[in-house]
């Protein structure tokens, strides 16, 4: 089946791509965070997801985006290297040991942080986000490392997620996931009717911006610290292919 990208990506422009409610009978059980959407190629991260190469580096370039194809990590299909901020907002890594990701990069003549070009889009979207937030720095752990894909297509050595710790806003505040997420415990939903709401005010505005990510539907997996001990410092965003379903917690 052929599938015009530009069309749907406009009709999504337009009309968002609402996380739908887990209580809904038509989705699974209410607390019961994997749903499967009917909606999917409505939904950016599926439409990205589906895309080839070509069709993927088409879409960055009518975007304009800043970015650099390549270098070839194995396990990266459409790989290319982040140059500058997107909308104005500006990726840079956080923590000793992407720091030493990106040297390597730079080693083989990347200037920014190498992804495949699914995510690239994925990151757009999630800056336009950060702008209606007033964040201005993303502070990120991980985006490619590793040098074998589990599966093609999935996790961080296929380069189409990323690890995002700090938030860096206009005024010089900074959200810091493992300090302000102030999640209810593992375990509990974060972006249902019955997800239990943060009490301090840092915490409902780094909540709001979460869930405006999620609602954006531009990743098919959003993980937080609700999800298990491994992410209670960041969040963890993918645009994973090869499924049908999104997973929130």
């Amino acid at each position: 089946m052929h599938v015009v990208w530009p069309l749907l990506l406009s009709l999504w422009a337009h009309q968002g791509a609402p996380l739908p409610d887990l209580s809904d009978p038509d989705q699974p059980p209410q607390g019961q965070r994997v749903f499967f959407p009917k909606d999917k190629l409505r939904r950016p991260a599926f439409i990205y997801a589906e895309m080839t190469s070509e069709e993927c580096f088409k879409e960055a370039d009518a975007r304009g985006l800043p970015y650099a194809p390549g270098p070839k990590p194995p396990s990266i299909e459409a790989p290319l290297t982040l140059e500058a901020p997107l909308r104005g907002v500006t990726f840079e890594p956080w923590g000793v040991y992407q720091r030493i990701e990106q040297e390597r990069a730079r080693q083989h003549g990347a200037a920014g942080p190498v992804m495949d070009c699914r995510l690239l889009l994925a990151l757009d979207d999630l800056a336009g986000v950060a702008t209606q937030h007033n964040v201005i720095r993303i502070r990120y752990s991980s985006v490619y490392r590793g040098l074998r894909a589990r599966r093609p297509g999935q996790r961080h050595a296929a380069g189409v997620a990323i690890d995002v710790n700090e938030l860096i806003l206009a005024d010089g505040r900074t959200w810091n996931i493992k300090r302000d997420y102030e999640g209810a415990g593992i375990g509990n939903n974060t972006c249902t009717l019955s997800a239990p709401w943060p009490r301090s005010e840092v915490a409902r505005e780094l909540r709001r911006f979460v869930c405006g990510v999620a609602t954006g539907a531009f990743f098919n997996l959003l993980l937080t610290p609700h999800y298990d001990r491994h992410h209670q410092d960041h969040l963890h965003l993918e645009v994973r292919r090869d499924i049908d379903w999104v997973l929130v917690q």
